[in-house]
């Protein structure tokens, strides 16, 4: 063998291999790159209706939202606009729920976040509806809490006050502290 073919065999290995790590190079900064950082969803979507059944294939409730983003590393699924509707055991819609933006937990615990407003949707019921700040629903028992203030309506009352623990199945709400409730008034 030559030097000439050495030098071209030598050089034409030397190629091969830049070539290669190159390639390499590329492929994990395209690997990295679409690797999700925390604040990115995983996946996302407009105008989105979530339907959750039991076992038996019954609803249990309903999360209609403007705009969904889930978010892999915490399993958190966040909701712009959402309007939630629980239903009860005989699979009739008792409860409608929306907020400005939500947080659904892995555990079913949805946080609800500014201008929070609980509806009573069974008509006989002297709760009729729950207004607070931000509010923590847990979709597997139906309760209720907030740590703001909160106003409540009734059939002929409404209270005011800091505090909410509630149990939605139950149709009862307690206001925790600095209590004011005022009777047969429709000043709302």
């Amino acid at each position: 063998m030559n030097k000439k073919n050495l030098i071209c065999i030598i050089l034409l290995i030397l190629i091969i291999g830049i070539y290669y790590r190159y390639q390499i190079d590329d492929n994990a900064s395209i690997a990295s790159s679409n690797t999700n950082s925390p604040d990115t969803p995983i996946y996302q979507s407009d105008d989105m209706i979530t339907n959750v059944y039991d076992l038996s294939g019954n609803m249990v409730y309903k999360i209609e939202s403007s705009k969904v983003r889930h978010f892999d590393n915490t399993e958190n699924t966040d909701f712009d606009l959402p309007n939630v509707t629980l239903y009860d055991q005989d699979h009739v819609a008792t409860w409608h729920i929306k907020a400005k933006r939500a947080t659904l937990t892995n555990d079913k615990l949805i946080y609800l976040y500014q201008d929070v407003v609980l509806t009573n949707l069974t008509p006989d019921s002297q709760l009729q509806q729950v207004l607070t700040d931000n509010a923590v629903v847990d979709l597997k028992t139906q309760l209720v809490t907030s740590d703001d203030p909160v106003k409540i309506k009734g059939v002929g009352f409404f209270s005011t006050g800091i505090g909410l623990i509630g149990d939605l199945r139950e149709k009862t709400a307690n206001i925790l502290e600095n209590i004011k409730t005022f009777y047969n008034t429709e000043a709302q």
